[in-house]
């Protein structure tokens, strides 16, 4: 099956993050949506890995206002105790050498998805992510530093544009669960509560190692598959189609603006090259002839 092929692009503004902005909405300039996209008759949601399809509401005049056309409209301002929300990472794993990604396959519950999981007690997102990402693929990877649109500002004693190379998490969803979904918080009772998974890129190099038997016990059911983006948008479902279909937009977006930037640089360097060629010419020329005058 072919890979999706990037389609033509523009030479970056003077403002690289506004045209990288730019350059995103006009790849991904149909809205997707998971609406009608059914999760697998025998796939069960747990805390672990909630995977429900959104489900769209009509609009009120009360709805929160829509955000990016990458996104799901805003959530009214919420305040939730400790019993009462679980977050997670997970992570779009991409082989560069070969633009494929890594998708898994549960061969018990016949569904495909990304690694993802709800973070340890004193372990970090990140840490999470690349613990996850080992665990139920198999396989060991690295952040994938691409230029991701990011709200997050610079450290204080960083300078520059925040239009850079970054490994910030690129989606956020959210699921609820029921009460009847979570095991008792410690003192016996259950609670309902809501999910946030945050979503990182990651990367495997071509000769990555698979390794068998990384996951939990309720995770050796998982199998590991390279995949075309074709292949991997056909397989995944629910909010993961939305995940992938960013991830990707960001991945072949920062292919581009890198390709345009080196492009830049190597018009520039021939550009200085021609000139400075061109002046010592010019020296020669003046300077050349006196030199048998002792000039």
């Amino acid at each position: 099956m072919a890979e999706a092929k990037p389609e033509g692009h523009s030479d970056p503004s003077a403002n690289p993050i506004h045209s990288f902005l730019s350059s995103i909405q006009q790849f991904m300039s149909q809205p997707f949506t998971s609406a009608g996209r059914q999760a697998p008759g025998n796939a069960v949601a747990t805390p672990h890995r909630s995977r429900g399809a959104r489900r769209p509401q009509a609009p009120t005049s009360s709805d929160p206002p829509r955000l990016s056309e990458f996104s799901t409209s805003a959530v009214p301002s919420s305040a939730w105790a400790s019993l009462n929300f679980m977050v997670g990472a997970g992570m779009v794993i991409i082989q560069p050498s070969t633009n494929k990604i890594v998708v898994l396959y549960d061969t018990q519950l016949k569904y495909w998805f990304f690694p993802r999981g709800r973070k340890d007690q004193g372990e970090s997102l990140e840490e999470a992510a690349l613990r996850e990402a080992y665990e139920e693929s198999g396989y060991r990877a690295e952040f994938l530093p691409l230029y991701i649109p990011t709200c997050a500002p610079l450290p204080p004693d960083v300078e520059g544009s925040r239009s850079r190379l970054n490994t910030e998490p690129i989606f956020i969803t959210m699921n609820p669960w029921p009460h009847n979904r979570r095991p008792g918080n410690g003192d016996g009772r259950t609670q309902p509560g809501e999910y946030l998974t945050m979503w990182y890129i990651g990367q495997i190099p071509e000769n990555a190692v698979y390794n068998e038997g990384t996951g939990m016990a309720d995770e050796q059911n998982f199998t590991s598959h390279l995949c075309t983006y074709d292949e991997a948008v056909r397989k995944v479902w629910g909010q993961e189609i939305d995940v992938l279909r960013y991830a990707w937009s960001v991945y072949i977006r920062s292919l581009r603006f890198q390709e345009e930037q080196e492009a830049r640089q190597s018009t520039e360097s021939r550009t200085s090259a021609q000139t400075l060629s061109s002046g010592r010419q010019l020296s020669v020329a003046f300077w050349h002839p006196l030199s048998k005058y002792g000039g």
